[in-house]
């Protein structure tokens, strides 16, 4: 079995191989868990494909929730300290969010392409932390 360390981030699947899981995982949190149900009736090499992106999106997920809750933890306190820094921060959670955002477009991009390519800044962790999840 192949682990995920010497995947090259530049093997790609052949095309007839069903990219749904990979391309669906990434949008919305209902997108996921169809993810999870259609990715547990595949076998072998789709199945990884499968997984490798359901652990990206997950990490994803984490990632966005947790900076959610800090970010509103921090406006919070801001918004009481000072009303002007707390709305300077409520603006530039937008550019937070886009950045996200981007981050899930290229997952998506990823998984139409068929590649294995972690998603930046997050993907390694994902990788590093959720291990074999969903195989």
């Amino acid at each position: 079995m192949e682990n995920l360390d010497n995947i090259s981030s530049e093997k790609q699947l052949s095309p007839e191989l069903d990219k749904t899981v990979g391309i669906v995982a990434y949008i919305t949190l209902i997108g996921f868990i169809i993810s999870i149900v259609l990715n547990s009736s595949k076998t072998g090499e789709e199945k990884k494909f499968g997984a490798f992106h359901l652990r990206q999106a997950l990490g994803l997920i984490i990632f966005s929730v947790g900076v959610f809750i800090a970010l509103t933890i921090v406006t919070v306190i801001l918004a009481i300290a000072s009303t002007y820094l707390g709305v300077v921060l409520g603006l530039l959670m937008n550019l937070v969010w886009l950045g996200i955002l981007a981050l899930l477009i290229i997952g998506i991009v990823n998984a139409a392409n068929g590649s294995y390519k972690e998603v930046p800044l997050i993907g390694p962790y994902s990788t590093k932390f959720l291990g074999n999840t969903f195989e």
